[in-house]
């Protein structure tokens, strides 16, 4: 029988859940089904002595509902199960390189990664010590229940339904605190208190996907957002400390037991970046993996042990049958970040593609070297200099070498979005800082931010852009994201039509969530070294279905 918790998740009586990480083995979780409704899984790689739990982790509605009916179905487990795994975890070794036909409309592939807190843990201007950022990232997936929850109202704050309530100002690595910034939860989204302080309690499932559930909302986004960086620590979020470790231990990262003295992370970062070698500390191995598998090594063979181990990337099914696409015909990857931190991730990059990285000596590809002159810093201005008469439309998108002043740039180096273009396409790396000011004057609005382009085939482009961010977000009036389209404007009456490119806004940008922009949960590719190169090729596919 389903019953429904206090944050409207349906759940049973006991639906506490123990699980592997990766949301790709619901089916296989569905056959570890026992009698009592619980699933259970002992840490493959802990000794006895370390042996713990981990949370359950859904990325979509659909795989709570999938599993929810292998659970109240118990005559039908085995068949549901199998046909599950079938859609989420086919077969590769027997897997085809799909729709040769199409091989010569594959675009030019461009991979926009932020930084922070999407492929480098830690914030130094910011603020957040790496101790920090992964108790953070850890709060962002900790759903609660919003169904009957106490709102806090004091002297400074109206209730939430009061729609003369004036704007929460946002703070710099977080979104904007939408209407739940002042609830005080008292349940997770699964009907366990937050105050339960029994260690031994399974910990509630974690939820990384893009629509939240019905009553729900993370963690991160309620009044209790201020314990976000010592969430592991705190009555709250202990439940979650056994993940907290595996997440250090997967990074690499000492003094973990440390975090809550001081919110420093124990000094451990600034001793971690005095180690020789630091310059690839902190960063998600999922990253390098990612490399590997779009920038291949030029030397003709890595040893088993250092090859990329994601030769075959399902990315959709025909019948029973997994496909694959070819690779694309070039990459160019473009690092994007409003902060300072280009100088250090482009030696990281380029040591890596160096061989110098401790963990693959021998890959080696000279497409990532990544050189200080190009490193560039970006700017918005009008073509109409007379201010007052200044339209969103006639803004133009610029970039300006990175030792150029933020506040006061020189002469633009590649101005408009066919320069900017031809300029990409040229380029195998480049790092772009994006303009934080601008995105802050215009309240963090996702066309604002850091812009892609689409459909860029009408201007003779032939680019699939793809932006990964932590900080794109399921609202149109916030994010990081913004998406150019190319439009037809009659200039002057006259019957001469040109292309030129407009932000997109609203919910039409937010449909191109998963083609051209994907939200990063951090905690998955902190976990699945392949969760990048999942999503990247679910783009693709989406891309190539549109023609």
């Amino acid at each position: 029988m389903l019953l429904t918790s206090r944050g409207g998740f349906p759940t049973t009586g006991t639906l506490h859940f123990y699980s592997s990480f990766s949301s790709l083995h619901i089916g296989t979780h569905c056959n570890m089904m026992t009698k009592n409704n619980c699933l259970t899984k002992k840490n493959a790689e802990s000794n006895d002595d370390d042996d713990f739990l981990l949370p359950k982790m859904y990325s979509t509605l659909d795989e709570i509902d999938r599993h929810l009916r292998c659970i109240t179905d118990s005559s039908t487990t085995t068949a549901s199960s199998a046909a599950d795994t079938t859609k989420d975890s086919c077969d590769t070794s027997s897997s085809t390189t799909y729709a040769h036909e199409h091989a010569n409309n594959l675009p030019h592939l461009f991979l926009h990664f932020d930084v922070n807190e999407t492929i480098l843990l830690g914030d130094p201007a910011g603020g957040d010590s790496v101790h920090e950022c992964v108790n953070k990232i850890i709060a962002k997936s900790a759903f609660v229940s919003t169904s009957g929850i106490h709102c806090h109202v004091d002297d400074s704050d109206n209730l939430l339904n009061d729609p003369a309530k004036p704007t929460i100002k946002r703070s710099p690595s977080s979104g904007n605190i939408c209407d739940t910034h002042q609830f005080e939860p008292t349940h997770w989204w699964n009907g366990m208190s937050i105050d339960n302080d029994c260690n031994s309690t399974p910990p509630p499932p974690l939820y990384t996907g893009w629509t939240y559930p019905p009553n729900t909302c993370p963690y991160y986004r309620t009044r209790y957002k201020v314990h976000a960086k010592k969430f592991t620590s705190s009555l709250h979020g202990q439940v979650y400390r056994p993940l907290y470790d595996e997440l250090c231990q997967k990074m690499g990262l000492k003094n973990c037991a440390r975090d809550d003295d001081d919110g420093s992370g124990g000094g451990s970062d600034l001793q971690q970046q005095q180690q020789p070698s630091s310059v690839f500390q902190n960063f998600l191995p999922a990253f390098w993996q990612t490399l590997m598998y779009y920038f291949p090594s030029t030397k003709t063979e890595l040893p088993n042990n250092e090859s990329a181990p994601f030769l075959v990337v399902v990315a959709g099914l025909v019948g029973t049958e997994c496909r694959r696409l070819p690779p694309p015909p070039k990459v160019t990857l473009v690092l994007r970040t409003f902060g300072l931190d280009l100088p250090r991730v482009a030696v990281a990059i380029s040591e890596f593609a160096k061989g110098n990285h401790p963990e693959y000596p021998n890959y080696s590809n000279e497409d990532l070297i990544l050189a200080e002159g190009d490193l560039y810093c970006s700017g918005w201005s009008y073509h109409n200099k007379n201010g007052n008469d200044a339209k969103e439309e006639e803004l133009v998108y610029s970039l300006h070498r990175a030792n150029t002043n933020q506040e006061e740039k020189g002469t633009a180096v590649y101005s408009g979005d066919d320069d900017i273009l031809n300029f990409l396409q040229s380029k195998s790396i480049v790092g772009i800082q994006d303009n934080y000011p601008f995105w802050r004057e215009n309240k963090h609005a996702p066309w604002a931010g850091k812009p892609v382009w689409t459909n860029t085939r009408v201007h003779g482009h032939d680019h699939h852009h793809v932006l990964l961010d932590d900080n794109i977000h399921n609202d149109p009036s916030d994010g990081a994201g913004g998406i150019r389209v190319p439009v037809v404007v009659e200039k002057d009456g006259s019957s001469n039509n040109y292309n030129r490119y407009e932000s997109l806004h609203g919910e039409e940008a937010l449909a191109l969530h998963g083609r051209h922009l994907i939200r990063v949960p951090t905690i998955r590719p902190s976990l699945e070294d392949d969760w990048f190169i999942r999503q990247i090729e679910k783009a693709r596919w989406l891309e190539l279905d549109k023609y």
